[in-house]
């Protein structure tokens, strides 16, 4: 027995000994003499009862203490359950051993039916709805009781007590405790839990317990609410965006196709004509594969390593892409790239999508307009490389709303140190792209110039306030083939909801949002959080690891951020 636990036994004794010893001389008269028997005995009585309530005392605390750590943990598994049924098994399983009842039920609201259900567990599979306009009698009735008045209810003994004793039976609980699921003024079910035998069981401190982690339930089912919502929305305008998608698809394939198909019967009437149109056919059909070509490579995983690219080039190509469209609705287009090559460092596929992306808000717009033109030009200025897309616009409202929904092109051409700058004039709108000039040749494009790259390619979240370090770590993950999107830490959440993300990387700055309350809500979301701080802490950074965290420090290094990237994109089971 340690020191301690000794200075325990001795204070004890010497709390005991004064009252035991009193007693014991006013039975017995003058006390014995020393080392006699009864004063040995005597003493032996006093150390036996200090070790009796040095144990219980002890075994107590530590029962305390075990279920204080069992309720921490039950709330974090709660939290991170992505389903009612997960909580209701969670909850089977765990709070039973935690404060020693043998049932526990959670039961949810459901307005269409207005009843209270159960959520089925492997333990209790049973399903069952209690309406709330004509509840039946016994435990049920507490359930909606509960329920209504949105008030803790605690049955001590249910055969005698009046609200629940008239429909009791032998089979159903002897003592229950009743929680309302209350989260944000909103009552979304009731917590059960309840004891088959024992009577007056919960204590005013086990219902206080109970009554957090029930808040806990609560949030956790507000949470998976709000996701269902922003699912759903999701999923809606991804079925837009297909629809427009396939809309578009179609619209493009429909004059090659139709043109075909008319050369083809004029053969079969005109002789001489054959090989003309044979020719004509072949270029249709060319041009339908390469529409579809395109489209397909869009939707296919690439090699997104950072090369050199021909800024030029690549809008030379979309220009032909386009310009049959542009053709049928009678676009007037000025093609004013020079003929110097335009070389940026980046990844092509990228680029591609994103001038895209441009075209075709510039081509809708100049189409709805009365003069009908669109022009593509570019400049060189100092180290950078400017391509600009200006079109009619008789609306620049609309226009600029129009614009305003470019911002996955704005991020990825932030991710290669770029940016997309939008003006309005009078009649007329541009667009700029501007991004720094590699010194480099197109030739060179099979080389990936990145010194080191990860496992595979990865979408990043990058939340960065300052400026200047902004542009540092976009160009550091651009060069290793990444796609970065820099976010506002105000709209961080919303995004990494609405998009799928392999990293998150937050500088911490003073006087700055909470990265921690982002970490919490959305760490099962993103597989990786990257603290970027002024300093690095070892106890920190384990403790952050213990998340699925990991700290940076400020200024960043080249070799720790490639050793980081290797981690993030190495497959979980191999993260260290």
């Amino acid at each position: 027995m340690g020191n301690q636990s000794a200075r325990r036994i001795a204070r004890a004794a010497a709390v005991l000994a004064v009252p035991a010893g009193a007693a014991w001389c006013a039975e017995t008269g003058p006390s014995p003499r020393a080392g006699s028997p009864g004063q040995l005995l005597f003493a032996l009585v006093i150390v036996a009862t200090a070790i009796a309530v040095w144990w219980v005392r002890e075994q107590r605390l530590a029962a305390q203490r075990g279920s204080v750590h069992g309720l921490h943990k039950l709330s974090e598994g709660v939290i991170a359950a992505g389903t009612p049924a997960e909580i209701a098994e969670k909850l089977a399983e765990m709070l039973p051993a935690i404060i020693g009842a043998n049932h526990v039920r959670l039961y949810l609201h459901h307005r269409r039916s207005k009843s209270l259900e159960a959520v089925p567990t492997a333990d209790d599979p049973e399903l069952m709805a209690i309406p709330l306009d004509a509840p039946p009698e016994g435990m049920a009735y507490a359930v909606i009781r509960c329920f209504q008045t949105r008030e803790l209810l605690h049955i001590a003994d249910a055969r005698r007590n009046p609200l629940v004793s008239a429909g009791w039976t032998p089979e159903q609980i002897r003592s229950a405790l009743f929680v309302p699921l209350t989260a944000q003024s909103e009552i979304l079910g009731v917590l059960e839990v309840g004891h088959d035998r024992r009577t007056g069981y919960f204590k005013p401190d086990e219902q206080a317990a109970i009554q957090h982690l029930a808040n806990q339930v609560a949030a956790s089912l507000k949470l998976q609410d709000q996701q269902k919502v922003r699912e759903q929305l999701l999923r809606g305008e991804k079925l837009a965006a297909t629809g427009q998608l396939i809309s578009g698809i179609a619209s493009q394939l429909r004059e090659p196709l139709e043109t075909i198909a008319r050369l083809s019967a004029a053969s079969e009437s005109s002789a001489p004509l054959v090989d003309q149109n044979l020719k004509q056919i072949a270029a249709e059909s060319r041009r339908a594969s390469e529409i579809v070509a395109r489209l397909v490579s869009f939707a296919r995983p690439e090699d997104s390593g950072a090369k050199f690219v021909d800024l030029h080039a690549v809008a030379h190509g979309l220009m032909q892409f386009r310009e049959s469209e542009w053709k049928t609705w009678g676009l007037r287009v000025q093609n004013r790239l020079p003929p110097e090559v335009a070389t940026v460092l980046g990844v092509e596929g990228h680029l591609e999508q994103v001038l895209l992306d441009l075209f075709i808000h510039a081509e809708q717009s100049a189409a709805r307009s009365t003069t009908k033109s669109l022009m593509v030009a570019s400049s060189r200025l100092g180290g950078r490389i400017v391509l600009e897309i200006a079109y009619a616009a008789d609306h620049p409202d609309s226009a600029t709303h129009a614009a305003s929904g470019l911002d996955v092109a704005r991020g990825l051409i932030q991710g290669h140190g770029g940016e997309i700058r939008f003006r309005v004039q009078s009649g007329s709108a541009a667009f700029e792209v501007d991004l720094p000039f590699a010194p480099g040749t197109p030739e060179t494009h099979t080389v990936a110039i990145a010194p080191r790259k990860s496992a595979r390619t990865l979408t990043v979240m990058l939340v960065e306030s300052d400026p200047a370090a902004q542009r540092q770590l976009l160009a550091m993950l651009a060069a290793r083939g990444h796609r970065v999107i820099p976010v506002a830490a105000e709209f961080s959440a919303d995004m990494a909801l609405r998009l799928r993300f392999d990293a998150v990387i937050w500088a911490v700055r003073p006087g700055g949002w909470k990265w921690s309350e982002f970490h919490e809500r959305l760490r099962g979301s993103v597989p990786a959080f990257v603290l970027v701080s002024d300093g690095y802490d070892a106890d920190f950074a384990h403790s952050l690891a213990d998340s699925g965290g990991y700290l940076l420090a400020r200024p960043v290094q080249v070799d720790e951020l490639d050793r980081l990237l290797e981690k993030v994109g190495a497959p979980a089971a191999l993260r260290t």
